[in-house]
């Protein structure tokens, strides 16, 4: 399909916004400390500079959502079944990403556990579900379906660092390690960087994708 064509690229443009939103913030907000503080914080309600880090975060989030679905419509009838799930499971994580993080931003007092902060830990938890098991549903698809091997285990070895680094978090928590800024920083880098790793393989057709 043609249309996919144009919206291979925006992958690479939706990691682009969201390193600009976090690298920017935290040069704008001197107090900010990257290891010990979430990314959602630069964002919250009341914090420095939030209006416009969230220009940001919004085209991020809409850019990234058109491209998850243009990876269900070119694996549609090019991989299998399985793949396709993958995929469809990936695209479900975005909308939960670009609809709950916007309809539930963290307030300024995230240690208040108001409905508001609760219901951002909830699409949190979603998220990072959805991402896990998402990556490891294509990353089987392409190994064992579509027979692309080299792909597939790249998926796969994404997946096992996301799930791998996503246990540093509650660990963290449960040691007052005082870094989750810097664990959830591990998942959300990979999760970015394998983003705009799929969008240039795909925009540019290279050899791994093809049959």
């Amino acid at each position: 399909m043609k249309i996919t064509k144009w919206l291979m690229p925006l992958g690479m443009i939706s990691a682009f916004f969201y390193f600009l939103h976090v690298f920017l913030g935290q040069l704008l907000w001197k107090e900010y400390n990257p290891i010990t503080t979430d990314i959602s914080s630069l964002t919250a309600d009341g914090a420095p500079n939030a209006n416009l880090l969230r220009v940001f975060t919004l085209i991020y989030g809409v850019t990234f959502l058109i491209f998850t679905i243009g990876m269900i419509l070119r694996t549609w009838k090019e991989n299998h079944l399985v793949t396709r799930i993958g995929y469809i499971l990936f695209f479900v994580m975005a909308v939960t990403t670009v609809i709950g993080y916007n309809l539930f931003p963290l307030t300024g007092d995230k240690k208040e556990m108001n409905f508001q902060n609760m219901m951002h830990i909830i699409v949190t938890v979603v998220v990072v579900f959805t991402t896990i098991l998402s990556t490891f549903i294509i990353a089987f698809g392409y190994l064992r379906k579509d027979k692309q091997k080299i792909l597939g285990r790249i998926c796969l070895f994404t997946a096992f660092l996301i799930t791998i680094f996503g246990a540093t978090n509650p660990i963290g928590m449960g040691m007052e390690l005082n870094i989750l800024g810097l664990s959830e920083r591990l998942v959300i880098y990979t999760l970015q960087l394998f983003v705009f790793f799929l969008s240039s393989l795909y925009t540019f057709d290279t050899k791994l994708v093809r049959k």
